[in-house]
This record gives structure tokens, C-alpha cells and sequence, in this order.
């Protein structure tokens, strides 16, 4: 009996740190992403980037690399101009009636104390909602 409790224990320890480390809805995974972006781990910012569904391997690690590059070489620049970013905060989601689109609207502040609204489109992968790129 006793090993059932353990093992039934170990079982919701695990659902748990699972569903707090994941995020639950569009703008949790917009702040992690963010947070990711201010921190300057652009890596995993672009981890966050909805690519092309269709592209695998070789290609899809050309394209996150360039993404990433670019990143560190223009954004960080324009960040630095601007005195960092210093925080963005999520002012609303609109989450599609089929529950695999969403709308962000965020508020990013500066460290010269500019803000900037804008919005983000978001798209639910595999359960995980991912940053969409308008074309």
C-alpha cells in the first residue's frame, strides 16, 4: 500500500512541476518569451517563434540562426539606444473560438522611459503557444 501512495505522490509531484513550468495561456507564453528577450537569451526567444510548419532539421536550424544573429546584431543595438529594455508587461489576450490563435497586446517600457503598445499574434503548436510571424 504503501508504494501505491509513494508512486500516486511522485505521479502529481510530476503533473504539477509540469503545469507550473509550462505556461497556460498566450500571454504566459508571451511574458516567458519576453522575459527571454530582455534577459538577451535570444536562443530561447526564438525557440518561441512559430517557423514554418513544413521545415525540419538542417533548415529549420539555418533559419533560427539567422534569426538569433540578427537579433544579437541589430535589436540589442537599438535596445542600447533606447537604455535597455526594461520591462513588458501583458495588457491583454484575445484567445480565436477554436482555441489556436490568440492575440496578445503588450507594453513594453524602456529604460529611457519611452513605452510602446503593440500587439503580437500567437498560434498554438503541440499544445504550446508559439509566436506567429505575420506576413
Amino acid at each position: 500500500m504503501k508504494k501505491v501512495f509513494y508512486f500516486s505522490l511522485m505521479v502529481m509531484t510530476i503533473f504539477v512541476m509540469a503545469a507550473c513550468s509550462s505556461p497556460s495561456g498566450p500571454g504566459d507564453a508571451m511574458k516567458k518569451y519576453c522575459n527571454d528577450l530582455v534577459k538577451g537569451n535570444y536562443e530561447k526567444f526564438v525557440d518561441g517563434i512559430a517557423l514554418g510548419e513544413n521545415i525540419t532539421g538542417d533548415e529549420l536550424q539555418k533559419q533560427k540562426d539567422g534569426l538569433v544573429a540578427m537579433m544579437r546584431d541589430k535589436v540589442s543595438k537599438e535596445y542600447e539606444k533606447m537604455g535597455g529594455l526594461k520591462s513588458i508587461d501583458i495588457l491583454s489576450e484575445e484567445i480565436s473560438e477554436d482555441g489556436n490563435t490568440a492575440t496578445v497586446k503588450i507594453k513594453q517600457t524602456y529604460g529611457n522611459g519611452e513605452t510602446q503598445e503593440g500587439t503580437q499574434s500567437m498560434v498554438k503548436r503541440d499544445g504550446k503557444w508559439l509566436m506567429s510571424i505575420d506576413k
